[in-house]
């Protein structure tokens, strides 16, 4: 289990170049990929989103790339440019009938006569650093995902234990309040019993005390229910990194059984268990929201 909220950050720096990334992520029901890096680099997302895809398969990640070079300017001088522009100076001269005054610094600043030689990102040595030091982001990032996964996995399996403790407690207490509604019903019917009744009614009177018995049974949800946690926390335990989906489906099928159960068994006595497995399946639920 692995959360989809994480951070990792790695710097490479050699006698060439200063390279850090940073790697940012939050929950998100897809994967959402985003990048903050230099222009002339935007030609290596295709092969980042690659690396990427094999770790994470869900959350919304900011990528920030930040590249410093440490090599001064590659100047080069054409010498071809430098010698024209030098006759052109010298031929206007002539033709003017002065001396040539164009000073080097002059012809020094014409176009083309001092080239800038700028680097070239796609060389191999450049990008294997930097995607070596995006791999050390990245594994630090799902370092601090798998840590936080754990201590979700911990809650949800601590959580499950406390909803199984309570359902055990509605096991026990059901057979109880089903026997005292049917003392009741028994109690009332008796009474009825004393009064002028014809057949009819009092058959349909035992019918009706069955059908409202029968539907107050809450046995076949308290299976359910318990059948739903021990799916749940087995999911819980593995290590399937896309969980995060069928957890939820399980908890939503256990927050219907739950309100069936709390709409039946209207006891005092369990009200409070009642109210913890639902406070529980809520917090279980926010959770997973943020499981890969």
């Amino acid at each position: 289990m692995k959360s989809m909220t994480g951070y990792g950050r790695s710097r490479f720096a050699d006698e060439a170049h200063e390279i850090e990334v940073e790697i940012k992520s939050v929950n998100s029901r897809f994967l959402d990929l985003k990048y903050r890096l230099p222009r002339e680099l935007s030609f290596l997302e295709s092969r980042l989103d690659g690396i990427l895809n094999e770790k994470i398969k869900r959350g919304k990640i900011q990528v920030d790339i930040n590249v410093k070079s440490k090599k001064g300017a590659s100047l080069e001088l054409n010498e071809t440019n430098l010698k024209t522009y030098w006759e052109l100076y010298s031929k206007a001269a002539k033709i003017l009938g002065v001396e040539n005054d164009g000073t080097l610094s002059k012809i020094l600043a014409e176009p083309e006569v001092i080239i800038l030689q700028e680097e070239n990102p796609e060389d191999p040595v450049f990008i294997n650093k930097l995607l070596s030091t995006f791999e050390s982001a990245l594994g630090e990032h799902q370092k601090m995902a798998v840590q936080e996964g754990d201590s979700m996995r911990k809650y949800l399996i601590e959580s499950s234990d406390m909803m199984l403790n309570s359902i055990q407690k509605l096991e026990e207490e059901f057979p109880r309040h089903k026997n005292e509604i049917h003392q009741k019903m028994q109690t009332n019917i008796e009474n009825l019993l004393k009064e002028k009744l014809d057949q009819e009614a009092l058959k349909r009177i035992m019918l009706e005390a069955a059908v409202y018995i029968e539907k107050a049974d809450v046995t076949e949800e308290l299976v359910r229910l318990k059948d739903h946690l021990e799916k749940f926390k087995n999911k819980v335990k593995q290590n399937n990194t896309e969980a995060g989906k069928s957890i939820n489906f399980i908890l939503q099928e256990m927050h219907r059984e739950i309100n069936t159960i709390g709409s039946k068994f209207n006891s005092t006595k369990i009200f409070d268990d009642i109210i913890l497995i639902k406070e529980e399946i809520e917090k279980c639920r926010e959770i997973i929201q943020n499981v890969e």
